[in-house]
């Protein structure tokens, strides 16, 4: 059975008027928000679980907004807070319970491009963590242990810097700290 081009033609127009306007999937903006409210979810239990435990071990916190938390002794080793807020978190040990092992133990976790104006990390575990490019300004890591830690490209202006643990720690030295602890080393 032969067709004209004219009919060939209104059914080729008929099917195109049909593939535009019967939706095949969901627009792409829908998976996009759903996507949103999946990650803010799973940020929202597991800051939960951090606030109520002081815990989350190897958790992905990244680019959650924590703020001037009190997370005294807390127990992040492994630990993603890339991009996340933490100007003001308090990481000290309670003072009622200070030990010779006092502070948070924040081994191995990444801190890359992490807000922690005004944190107090005094006398916290940092072996190993990834601090690139985070801004330290104003805090405090007087005590703390910084082995293997990489501190290249962060700010640290006003940081208390005092009795640090700096051994193979990369961006920042126990020549450029001093005595003082209270330099700002990148401003060379």
């Amino acid at each position: 059975m032969w067709i004209t081009k004219a009919a060939a033609f209104s059914l080729a127009a008929c099917l195109c008027v049909a593939l535009l306007t019967v939706p095949l999937s969901a627009p792409v903006w829908a998976d996009d928000a759903e996507d949103a409210a999946e990650e803010a979810a799973r940020i929202a239990t597991q800051l939960e679980h951090l606030i109520k435990t002081g815990r989350c071990v190897n958790c992905d916190l990244s680019n959650a907004k924590l703020g001037a938390q009190k997370l005294s002794g807390a127990r992040l080793t492994g630990a993603d807070l890339t991009g996340a807020d933490l100007a003001g978190a308090d990481f000290r040990q309670a003072e009622m319970v200070k030990t010779k092992l006092s502070g948070a133990n924040l081994s191995g976790a990444n801190f890359e491009g992490a807000n922690l104006t005004g944190a107090d990390l005094s006398d916290a575990n940092l072996t190993g963590a990834n601090l690139r490019g985070a801004d330290l300004t104003g805090s405090d890591i007087s005590g703390a242990n910084l082995t293997g830690a990489d501190f290249w490209g962060a700010e640290i202006r006003r940081a208390d810097l005092t009795d640090l643990k700096v051994d193979k720690s990369i961006g920042i030295t126990e020549a450029e700290v001093g005595s003082s602890g209270k330099i700002s080393i990148f401003d060379r």
